[in-house]
């Protein structure tokens, strides 16, 4: 959020970009929430105020928002696009990744400045093949986020002979019960490469229940959205330790370090930033108890007495090392900005619409913003940013590895990258010496022989085409795994959920 109302003031403080014009927002908390979601981006649209914000909408000027920076999440943006999608209002996502939102016949408004998933599996099977490990375990929280990257991880890896020990979705509400049968599963494997897709707190249960039942040996390959998250190491670095992921490019955004360690006087003024310094400092602001979020030992906090600064702690939030999701919050306020200039720029006759008109400032009209969107490119520190056919940028990730440093801390270290506008050969580029292992040396995966011998042992079993045998049960959530002490249970399952077939041996 305050990255996009930096770019906002950095964009309206240039000289070469929107001369006349100036940008302006409201802000709305999804909550990551569906139904908040869609009605707060309902509000947004509408330019109406909030039921209870103490204002009318007889006394209050209607501000229409013509295009919405948003959602995070796969699965909300959905919801959103089908909320707005007759209205033809674009969205424009900073961390929505699924695959599926490239669909323009279903999602035609949507674009984001967050790679699709389609590029970071061809990356991932790439990063899977090139240390020929070929037999791992893959698993992903229930999401449309992971579901989908998962069937598309299936269908890449078949490619390359490339074989599922197993195939899991968990809950995300995950219960003991369920958390104990997944480790159990990655003890009876013999695959030591996981790669999981998830966020940062859907592996939380997961993690702990490992280090209850002593397993420690997995070399974990991390989705984009848990790559570079340092919210586990803490607690848990002993088993992330070597952990390798591929990351949203990162940049260096010139002052916002600065911007961002602003005195108490702005934290005064937003609710977003109140409750945070509250926090962070254990003092209260304008007399506040927030005690529903600071719980009761709040009411003991001290006043704040105008002297706490960021520049003396350590947040998350004054962190600009890695900045990578904010990077995109920054595209998406510049392709904004490009488009509307652009539109403000042509010239009558010249125009891309009926009969070469131009389009209107006044007021804007979403569709024809959505169109010089589409068409826009533009560079930004150092960055040529331009889309496909489908909204979706093209694809560049950093290979990071999680290190130990010298403190204890986590050092994310890059030791690669992938470029989806190389060719073929070259898209992929990594610095084996600089890795650090979670063993100390290379994790191996089964080799075909291997795998061989077991087909011979539990029969032929279709996979793919007969090439893989999978040994474990694909669990549907809420649906309690099979336990079999001395037959087998095999999963056949094809890129679509559907298709999976179950077979005793």
């Amino acid at each position: 959020m305050q990255t996009m109302i930096f770019a906002v003031k950095e964009i309206n403080q240039r000289q070469d970009l929107l001369q006349n014009l100036s940008l302006g927002y409201h802000i709305k908390d999804s909550g990551d929430d569906i139904p908040v979601s869609v009605k707060r981006s309902l509000l947004l649209v509408n330019g109406q105020p909030e039921k209870g914000s103490g204002q009318s909408c007889e006394d209050t000027q209607k501000q229409p928002s013509p295009v919405i920076v948003g959602e995070a999440s796969s699965g909300i943006s959905m919801a959103v696009l089908r909320s707005l999608g007759s209205f033809k209002i674009p969205l424009v996502s900073y961390f929505a990744s699924c695959s599926c939102l490239s669909n323009k016949r279903e999602f035609p408004a949507f674009m984001r400045t967050m790679p699709s998933d389609l590029f970071q599996i061809k990356a991932l099977v790439k990063l899977v093949r090139y240390f020929q490990w070929t037999w791992v375990g893959v698993i992903g929280v229930d999401t449309d986020y992971a579901r989908f990257a998962i069937q598309l991880f299936l269908k890449e890896s078949e490619r390359f002979n490339i074989c599922p020990a197993y195939v899991h979705l968990y809950p995300v509400a995950l219960t003991q019960d369920a958390a104990e049968e997944l480790v159990k599963m990655f003890k009876s494997s013999s695959a030591t490469v996981i790669i999981s897709f998830s966020v940062d707190s859907y592996l939380h249960g997961i993690l702990k229940e490992c280090r209850r039942q002593n397993v420690t040996h997995l070399q974990w390959i991390a989705s984009e959205a848990w790559a570079t998250s340092k919210a586990l190491w803490d607690d848990f670095g002993d088993l992330l330790k070597g952990t390798l992921g591929f990351a949203i490019r990162r940049a260096d955004i010139p002052h916002l370090g600065s911007y961002l360690r602003r005195s108490v006087s702005v934290a005064q003024t937003s609710h977003f930033l109140s409750e945070f310094w509250e926090e962070t400092f254990h003092c209260r602001l304008n007399g506040s108890l927030n005690t529903h979020v600071h719980g009761e030992e709040a009411q003991n906090w001290p006043p704040c007495n105008g002297s706490e600064s960021l520049d003396d702690v350590y947040t998350p939030y004054s962190d600009v090392s890695q900045l990578r999701v904010s990077y995109n919050v920054y595209k998406a306020v510049y392709l904004i900005a490009h488009a509307l200039h652009d539109l403000s720029t042509c010239e009558p006759g010249k125009g891309p619409f009926q009969n070469g008109t131009c389009g209107s400032l006044y007021p804007i009209l979403p569709w024809q913003l959505l169109y010089y969107m589409k068409q826009t490119h533009f560079t930004t520190l150092g960055e040529e940013v331009r889309f496909d056919d489908n909204g979706d940028p093209i694809a560049s990730y950093d290979l990071m590895n999680w290190q130990r440093g010298s403190d204890g801390s986590v050092q994310l270290v890059r030791v690669g990258f992938y470029d989806a506008s190389l060719e073929d050969d070259k898209d992929l580029v990594i610095d084996e010496p600089f890795i650090m292992w979670h063993r100390g040396e290379k994790a191996h995966g089964c080799t075909r022989n291997w795998q061989s011998s077991v087909l011979e042992t539990v029969g032929t079993v279709g996979w793919h085409q007969n090439r893989c045998a999978v040994k474990a049960v694909f669990q549907a959530p809420g649906k309690p795994g099979k336990k079999e002490s001395q037959s087998a249970a095999l999963t056949v399952y094809h890129v679509l959920r559907e298709k999976s077939v179950i077979k005793q041996v």
